[in-house]
């Protein structure tokens, strides 16, 4: 499987399997030509489901050792668990596309700066978990102030760090984002031959 090269944001997964044929079969499959694109749609098919059951299962494991429940909570998961679309035919190749923006950073790696800002709000609290700094003071209703790299919040007489301040960060490779990829081939694999037998016993 090869992960190609496409828009940012795109994540697109090719699996390419080659199958050794018998004369027999290739005579056969040649009177049931039209068939082969059936086939191939069915194995992306059920690739598609096992991302899908992957990811739903994988839900915890995006949660580093700095992991904090918040009110954006569990939507990650289910944003990549959605994104899983359907398979498409491309010539001899079936493409399977996952449309949520933020996993191919988390299978390449990457390097996140400001874009509207000076610095990246880097959540330091639960409650401030998935929240911009001005959702946060709007929501909570309390100012936030700039001391040395982090904006803080005063509790009483003293202050809370809410947010670290940063110029930008780099994010490595997060292990599991995908499966191996020996996982999907066989998936793929064994669809297929289950879908040959079954033409075969017609």
């Amino acid at each position: 499987m090869d992960i190609a090269g496409t828009p940012v944001g795109v994540l697109v997964m090719q699996v390419k399997i080659a199958i050794k044929e018998s004369e027999t079969f290739v005579a056969r499959m040649a009177a049931l030509r039209g068939l082969s694109n059936m086939v191939l749609m069915q194995a992306g098919r059920d690739v598609a489901d096992y991302l899908r059951r992957y990811h739903t299962r994988f839900r915890q494991k995006w949660q580093g050792p700095r992991y904090m429940a918040g009110p954006r909570s569990n939507l990650f998961w289910q944003e990549i668990v959605r994104g899983w679309g359907e398979p498409v035919i491309s010539g001899k190749k079936v493409v399977i596309t996952n449309t949520f923006p933020l996993l191919r950073g988390k299978v390449e790696g990457q390097d996140i700066y400001p874009v509207r800002a000076k610095m990246l709000t880097i959540p330091l609290l639960p409650e401030s978990k998935g929240l911009s700094a001005a959702e946060f003071v709007a929501e909570e209703g309390t100012p936030l102030f700039r001391v040395g790299n982090a904006l803080c919040r005063r509790i009483g007489k003293k202050l809370e760090a809410v947010y670290a301040l940063s110029a930008g960060v780099h994010q490595p490779p997060w292990p599991g984002a995908l499966p191996p990829q020996e996982d999907l081939k066989q998936v793929f694999a064994d669809s297929v031959r289950k879908q040959i037998r079954d033409i075969a016993k017609q």
